[in-house]
């Protein structure tokens, strides 16, 4: 009986970073609908993102079967609560890519991003799908060192997000409202899709050691980064 447990529960860990890798494909996706007006790349994320949500919800019953029958305790219990927390965070993730790739869509044949920031928004994409690609194998190996590199290197994507919204907020800033909010929301699917994984990073600590990571100090809320005095990137 317990060696039936231990092989589904390896195949809930197995699939939840199979699912992980999937949202790693539609951002992939998201990022080249977006920086490549890419009608096919936006449709294709869509599409993903449906099929993540559907895995995610039989995982989840799947999950909560094995919580319900077999009654576990210490770190398989941790595995499988934590596990449904990871699903809803991988659903978020694919939802997030959707939203990316709809804003590319709706712009469609349009460039949404100006050409003084596509490598900027590039690099916010390539870190996103770099996280979850991270995210993938933190979840698939159970690597608590991996999924502290992970929760460290996540600065990388809150630095870019203050450069992202200083830039709307330039004073020179040539490209109006409109461009300015696409821009905003852009910025905080990314951020969101990497804080995604850091939870997850941290629930897998918590699995192997009983205790969370310490936090992270807090980034600078969005309201500062608006308050603050612009400057000019555009301009002379």
């Amino acid at each position: 009986m317990r060696e039936v447990f231990a092989t589904k529960l390896e195949g809930v860990r197995a699939d939840l970073a199979e699912l992980c890798g999937l949202t790693a494909t539609a951002l992939g996706l998201a990022n080249r609908a977006l920086l490549d007006t890419d009608l096919v790349a936006a449709e294709r994320t869509l599409d993903l993102n449906a099929e993540i949500d559907t895995r995610a919800r039989d995982l989840d019953r799947r999950i909560l079967t094995l919580l319900a029958l077999q009654a576990p305790v210490a770190q398989d219990l941790r595995a499988l609560v934590s596990g449904m927390h990871n699903i809803a965070d991988l659903r978020r993730m694919g939802s997030l890519a959707a939203h990316i790739a709809e804003v590319a869509r709706l712009h469609h044949p349009r460039p949404v991003v100006p050409d003084e920031l596509y490598g900027l928004v590039a690099e916010m994409g390539a870190v996103a799908e770099g996280q979850a690609a991270a995210a993938r194998e933190v979840l698939r190996a159970w690597d608590r060192d991996g999924a502290l590199r992970l929760i460290a290197s996540d600065d990388r994507a809150d630095a870019l997000l203050v450069r992202l919204f200083a830039a709307t907020k330039d004073q020179d800033w040539p490209y109006g409202a409109s461009a300015a909010v696409n821009l905003t929301l852009l910025g905080r699917f990314y951020e969101r899709f990497c804080d995604h994984t850091v939870e997850m990073s941290r629930r897998i600590v918590f699995v192997l050691t009983g205790d969370f990571p310490d936090e992270r100090p807090p980034a600078a809320p969005t309201e500062d980064l608006w308050l603050a005095p612009p400057h000019s990137a555009f301009g002379a």
